[in-house]
């Protein structure tokens, strides 16, 4: 189990476009917390700076060990991330091989990473999947296969940016329902609302690169005045109310 620290954590696009300002930030251990925002809130750069994948200023520390260029690579094994395009992750000549590339830094032998992989690929209905090229699968297979690859590699901190885009209505529930199993803990940034209110108690309302607040999802998704003032909607299981007879 991980706790996440940010001190002043920033982030600058290369043309001088502030992407994160000064986020100050506290997760516990075991904890699932969703980030949402408008388009270009900093959702993403959030995620990519939390995994080590940019180089933002100000500072990260995984289980109160800051995240150094030295310390990077191993804190990065206790994580794992499910980029919002699938095909950023999947190069491999068949789907088993590209769940068992991302065990490749877990010093596991072929006989376990190969057992982690099937049973991560039965866990997201890709049984008999493993000998399929992943370029012929279609958007939500290989979305699938990155959350099992994720699964796989049963990390401590699990970073997830935008998991249930394009999946149909079964895919997403699957997706739920996963990640209900998972441990450890667990970000979503995510645009679906009604997914934040299934899968985390607490979330994240960022704007401009900036955290406006921090606390019960249901209680910020519900708030009408906030969520119009950053180009949002309340999701409509907040605004339904069967007439009482």
């Amino acid at each position: 189990m991980s706790s996440i620290q940010l001190r002043q954590l920033s982030f600058h696009y290369s043309d001088g476009i502030s992407a994160l300002d000064r986020i100050d930030l506290q997760l516990e251990s075991g904890s699932r917390t969703a980030l949402v925002g408008p388009n270009g809130a900093g959702k993403t750069s959030l995620l990519l700076a939390v995994a080590g994948l940019i180089k933002s200023t100000g500072d990260i520390l995984i289980n109160d060990v800051p995240m150094t260029i030295k310390r990077t690579e191993q804190l990065r094994r206790e994580m794992s991330f499910v980029f919002q395009n699938p095909d950023e992750m999947l190069f491999m000549p068949t789907v088993l091989e590209d769940v068992c590339f991302g065990l490749d830094t877990l010093d596991l032998d072929e006989t376990e990473a190969v057992e982690r992989a099937h049973q991560a690929l039965s866990l997201v209905s890709l049984e008999g999947y493993d000998q399929r090229s992943s370029h012929h699968l279609s958007y939500g297979e290989r979305r699938k296969v990155c959350i099992a690859t994720a699964m796989a590699r049963q990390s401590a901190i699990t970073l997830f940016d935008e998991p249930t885009r394009e999946l149909d209505p079964f895919g997403r529930r699957t997706f739920i329902d996963l990640f209900h199993q998972m441990s450890g803990t667990l970000i979503l940034a995510t645009h679906d609302l009604e997914l934040v209110l299934e899968t985390c108690d607490r979330m994240i309302l960022l704007d401009g690169g900036q955290i406006i607040q921090i606390g019960n999802s249901a209680k910020i998704l519900g708030d009408k005045d906030l969520m119009k003032a950053h180009k949002l909607e309340v999701p409509h299981s907040l605004t339904w109310h069967p007439h009482s007879h």
